[in-house]
């Protein structure tokens, strides 16, 4: 089978918005509708925001939810809310994850039981889009305006795709060849390897450490100790927990700096070698000629340092 191949059931017109480069073979959508979507700057929630309990009309309907019990779809009493995008990259396979319905609270701040429901709804709607057909779901999450958040709401978006993307796939890839070499998870080994070094950060169930070769100052990794091909298959208030701890102490180091996260989960009917992970990436460079020209990144911050204060803001 070709990875690269987009899957041949895509809904709608994905196949029309997906346009592969013949000559570096990475893939872009395009999607022109979303330079028209709207972009919060304010800091307090106001009657426009469309993910604030009692503006639900202001969104498409919502395809899931985690609701009080007795409570109505698209009307309050939701813990945590998904809806369609309404500019979508893809129409049927972009969503947005509303965390809780308060405007000002971060995934970190929230409390446990909340944190662990917005991980919880991350594998419905996973699971959700891979038995649709989709071929791989990536999480994301930006926060900040360098990190291109462009409302204030605490969220998510989910990407359905019909192909693998690129880097999803060279994961994949260098992962199962070094499992049929060496009968290893790569990523399990990279995970001794950062203990070896003092790269990891958090050990605790879920294993955060510093990338040896980070694309990002201070970025971190987030895979459960316990190799796992799925978010699926870990508890969800695990998950939450080590998120919640790895991004209040990234915020901490960084004064709080921009920053994006991002969920690999393995690619439908593709388990094999993978091994689950989220990234972190404080925005504390732009990227410039050199990264965009090379795809080689440029890290001000030794791995093993922005390790050192990691762990320090973790006891704070």
């Amino acid at each position: 089978m070709d990875h690269n191949e987009p899957f041949p059931a895509a809904p709608d017109d994905a196949g029309r918005r997906l346009r592969r480069d013949p000559v570096t073979g990475h893939w872009t959508i395009l999607a022109p509708e979303r330079r028209t979507r709207p972009h919060d700057t304010r800091g307090d929630a106001t009657p426009a925001c469309p993910f604030c309990t009692g503006n639900e009309h202001l969104t498409p309907p919502e395809v899931d939810a985690l609701r009080e019990p007795g409570s109505l779809p698209d009307t309050p009493g939701w813990r945590v809310r998904v809806v369609p995008n309404k500019y979508p990259a893809l129409p049927g396979m972009h969503e947005v994850i509303a965390h809780s319905p308060d405007h000002a609270r971060d995934l970190e701040e929230l409390d446990t039981g909340q944190a662990a429901a917005v991980i919880e709804m991350y594998g419905r709607r996973l699971g959700a889009q891979l038995e649709n057909g989709a071929r791989a779901v990536t999480i994301i999450c930006n926060r900040g305006p360098r990190a291109g958040a462009s409302l204030l709401h605490p969220h998510s978006q989910l990407f359905a795709t019909p192909t693998i993307p690129t880097h999803l796939l060279d994961e994949l890839e260098n992962l199962t060849r070094f499992r049929n070499r060496y009968g290893a998870c790569l990523i399990c080994e990279e995970i001794e390897r950062a203990r070896d070094d003092g790269r990891v950060v958090l050990d605790d169930g879920l294993i955060a450490w510093v990338p040896a070769a980070p694309a990002w100052p201070f970025g971190l990794w987030l895979a459960p100790a316990d190799h796992a091909a799925d978010l699926r298959e870990t508890d969800p208030a695990q998950v939450a927990a080590g998120l919640q701890r790895c991004l209040a102490a990234t915020l901490e180091v960084t004064d709080g700096a921009s920053l994006n996260y991002w969920l690999h989960t393995a690619p439908a009917d593709m388990i094999g070698a993978f091994h689950w992970h989220f990234e972190l990436a404080p925005r504390l460079q732009a990227l410039a000629g050199f990264e965009l020209g090379t795809g080689m990144a440029i890290c001000e911050v030794d791995p093993a340092a922005a390790a050192r204060e990691l762990r320090l803001a973790l006891t704070v």
